[in-house]
């Protein structure tokens, strides 16, 4: 499958879409990628999900559960022909739709990054209510004790494995829908300061 991405990107129009680490990585013999960088492309499929789901093409799961890095890349029509895939036809989102949902990721960053630094629980209710940097948004998170909630657990009693799971789904999608709203033309240069 692997020899057949670059040309499948030609023949849709999107290979002069890759950055050059992208198009380094691609280029990367089988079996010589760094173990580092084989994670850290893997995980990248998150912000996959939520340019997707921005395009219509997938339903974005809750912040913390993982996506299928196939189903999605099936649903948008990965080595399929143009007119079967995103690039024939796109359809973006409203884009108060995309910042209402920018605004919950940024929110579940900005906690779990409190969290890593001040552990412990936290009054995130009352935190987003009277917040004067950003506007954070509660829609759609689970809350315990006026606190972030990760499957039916505060955030700071979640297992630390899940913790650093859930964070870097997070930072994933949060990027993906900070480029969608235009922070950055180069997908690679947005940051997702919290």
């Amino acid at each position: 499958m692997r020899s057949q991405i670059l040309p499948w990107l030609e023949s849709v129009g999107a290979a002069n879409e890759l950055e050059p680490k992208e198009a380094d990585l691609l280029s990367i013999p089988l079996g010589q990628l760094d173990p580092k960088t084989a994670i850290d492309a893997s995980w990248s499929s998150e912000g996959m999900a939520a340019l997707a789901w921005a395009l219509g093409y997938c339903v974005l799961p809750p912040f913390h559960v993982e996506i299928d890095p196939a189903d999605v890349a099936t649903s948008m029509g990965f080595l399929d022909d143009r007119e079967n895939t995103p690039v024939h036809n796109p359809k973006i989102r409203d884009e108060k739709e995309i910042d209402k949902r920018r605004n919950s990721y940024l929110t579940v960053h900005w906690r779990l990054r409190q969290q890593s630094l001040e552990p412990g629980p936290a009054n995130l209710v009352d935190y987003v209510q009277n917040c004067k940097w950003a506007e954070l948004e509660l829609d759609g998170l689970e809350i315990i004790d006026h606190d972030l909630a990760i499957n039916g657990v505060r955030i700071d009693r979640v297992a630390y494995s899940q913790f650093r799971e859930v964070l870097s789904i997070t930072q994933e999608r949060h990027q993906a829908l900070n480029w969608l709203l235009g922070f950055e033309e180069l997908y690679s240069q947005v940051t997702t300061d919290t």
